[in-house]
């Protein structure tokens, strides 16, 4: 995300109205994400922005002797700091009134990290099996934040050594630049959630900015063959880069590996309407109007404003908000946004004139991140007056320390080292376990999170069986490299008759390859396990709502009102994801068993996450305790055969 440093070289409106452009997409995309399917790579736009004002501002510093570190980033901390610290102020004193005391606690967490510019890493870490709906984390968007100031803690180093070297400048960026974008392409094959938050596989979208910046302030670094053609194409490369940006808003979307490959749209096109001098009918006539350079002027305050305030309509109304709703937000931010900068940046960076502003804003920011310290370590606050409102369901685990501590008392990790070892963990729990110590498993539950909820359950109504889990963080079918130890396990088993696959199958259409499909991956997988002795089961998936669970047990202070269920049609929506590719499955194999959930949890009508007065649900898609324990019970009701081979032995 980047400030509007301009100053040290010739002002340019078209800019500013790039960053206009950036900044809406992302804000229209949080807004209404059917509207612009792509809209989140603003933020990648924004990185190529910075990467070319403010490596232009070193380079010329460079060039002229002035170059300071302590120049720079004084002043990094002086437009940075002013309007972030309200903003985070703002943000942990809103949450104070408004949420439980487990958001407030993982609030308190990231606020930590935002006034660190760690938030990236914090996501990164938290991206996974557990994960808390996005929507409800208000300082979610601070990521982008931190990939840029990590960016300009190491880049000026290197700047200033490459300085000292004279010759191999350009190469050097470059080469950094394309090892970067390099590790991007990997990571997108490997590990999305690493390619999204990881500093190395975004650091060359703000190189890229640079060699633009390093090409202006000396062009003799380049060969004269590239500036001829350079010249040449003076006219076409605006065009090219405005069709790019509106190609990227337009057809990438969030079901697609990105940043990977995709992320080249927004960033060469950004580059390519930043490449010119600004005199381009599209930058001197559409981004220089003087509405989109204003609302340029504010991106800054607009982005770090949205999302809080987006987040929080969407806590305070328990789910998606109406579209006025969203509307109403969207003019706040702006009205923030514009306050923020006339009465809060401006002030700061042009009347403030003492000697120690930086030292003070500093303090200030380490003050914010202390607070946001303490509040996680002290859990939240509970004895808020916001816990303190009628309970109205009987106590149920919420949060998934409880149920997975319930595995540690009640079961055993399971016997197999090499796929206990490759297991994940929860706080130091591993995440593969069998009902019985010393007898053969049985039946064996693969899967995701979505696989391992149902152990529980299962286990304790087939006390004669014993029941194992084995899970990974994806789709469980045999092309899945991280499901390799466990099919090589599982299908080599004499022991193992039985097998339940389940999954979050809406959450994870996009990691079926290109060219196959959910129904022919499963297909696959099915045939497999079958030919080699097993009967298997497919489950279609619960319910996932758009609320937290302590929504349904407690009152929010400003609503005063409880919930528990939702309208059917939002299940329905996600179950379309995959519907279709189950059902396919189903009716292509007449051995297999078919496991329905959906039932268990939704009439005609509504789904809810509560029965019998009692919470079924840790978190917004996860089953507790009880929550287990119902579904396993209902699903044994509806296959009898389940568990009909090998009682155990002992224990």
């Amino acid at each position: 995300m980047t400030t509007n440093q301009t100053s040290h070289a010739a002002y340019r409106p078209d800019i500013d109205g790039l960053r206009a452009f950036a900044v809406l997409s992302v804000v229209v995309f949080h807004a209404f994400p059917s509207l612009l399917p792509g809209g989140f790579v603003g933020v990648d736009v924004f990185f190529v922005i910075s990467g070319f004002l403010i490596s232009g501002i070193m380079f010329k510093a460079l060039q002229a002797g002035t170059f300071s570190f302590s120049d720079f980033y004084a002043r990094r901390v002086n437009r940075i700091f002013p309007a972030l610290i309200l903003v985070l102020s703002a943000t942990f004193g809103f949450a104070w009134f408004v949420l439980f005391n487990d958001e407030l606690k993982q609030l308190g967490n990231h606020l930590s990290r935002a006034a660190a510019f760690l938030s990236n890493f914090i996501l990164w870490h938290e991206s996974g099996y557990f994960d808390n709906a996005a929507e409800t984390k208000p300082l979610l968007h601070l990521w982008s934040l931190a990939i840029e100031e990590q960016f300009y803690i190491v880049w000026p180093l290197m700047v200033w050594a490459l300085w000292r070297l004279k010759a191999w400048r350009l190469q050097i960026i470059s080469a950094l630049a394309v090892a970067s974008f390099a590790w991007n392409i990997y990571q997108s094959q490997h590990d999305l959630t690493h390619d999204f938050y990881s500093p190395l596989t975004r650091f060359w979208e703000l190189l890229c900015g640079a060699l633009l910046a390093y090409r202006m302030s000396d062009s003799h670094a380049w060969r004269p063959s590239f500036d001829e053609a350079w010249l040449r194409t003076n006219n076409l490369r605006p065009w090219v880069g405005a069709a790019l940006l509106l190609a990227a808003v337009g057809f990438i979307d969030a079901t697609q590996k990105f940043p990977g490959g995709w992320v080249l749209l927004p960033v060469l096109g950004a580059a390519l309407l930043i490449s010119g001098d600004g005199q381009h009918w599209v930058n001197r006539v559409v981004l220089s109007q003087p509405q989109v350079v204003w609302i340029g002027t504010i991106s800054y305050p607009l982005y770090l404003w949205h999302w809080p305030v987006f987040s929080f309509v969407r806590i305070v109304e328990g789910g998606t908000p109406s579209a006025w709703a969203r509307l109403v937000a969207l003019f706040v931010s702006v009205v923030l946004a514009w306050l923020t900068f006339r009465c809060v940046e401006k002030p700061i960076r042009f009347t403030w004139r003492f000697r120690y502003k930086t030292w003070v804003l500093t303090c200030a920011m380490l003050c914010v991140g202390l607070m946001g310290y303490l509040a996680h370590k002290a859990d939240g606050y509970p004895r808020r007056s916001v816990m303190e409102n009628q309970q109205i369901f009987n106590q149920g685990d919420i949060g998934h320390d409880v149920f997975h501590q319930y595995f540690q008392d009640h079961f055993f990790p399971c016997a197999e080292d090499a796929i206990q070892q490759d297991s994940g963990h929860w706080k130091g729990v591993v995440r593969c376990f069998q009902s019985h110590k010393n007898s053969p498993v049985t039946l064996v539950l693969l899967g995701d999170s979505h696989a391992e909820h149902l152990f529980l359950g299962l286990a304790e109504k087939l006390p004669h069986v014993n029941v194992g889990f084995y899970v990974k963080g994806t789709l469980p079918f045999l092309s899945k490299k991280e499901f390799d130890l466990i099919f090589d396990k599982v299908l080599k088993s004499k022991d193992i008759k039985q097998v339940v696959i389940s999954a979050m199958w809406a959450n994870r259409m996009n990691e079926v390859q290109p060219g196959s499909s959910l129904a022919i991956e499963l297909s696959q997988t099915i045939k497999a396990l079958q030919e080699s002795g097993k009967q298997v089961y497919l489950s279609d998936d619960i319910p996932q709502f758009e609320f937290d669970p302590q929504r349904c047990k407690f009152q929010r202070p400003l609503t005063q009102s409880t919930k528990c269920d939702e309208p059917i049609h939002g299940y329905k929506e996600k179950r379309n994801k995959y519907g279709a590719d189950l059902a396919q499955v189903y009716l292509d194999n007449e051995a297999l068993k078919k496991i329905e959930l959906s039932s268990l949890m939704c009439n005609d009508t509504s789904c809810s996450m509560a029965r019998n007065g009692q919470v079924l649900y840790r978190d917004n898609n996860h089953l507790n305790i009880p929550g287990s324990q119902f579904v396993g019970a209902q699903i044994v009701a509806q296959h009898p055969s389940l568990g009909k081979f090998g009682a155990h032995k002992s224990q």
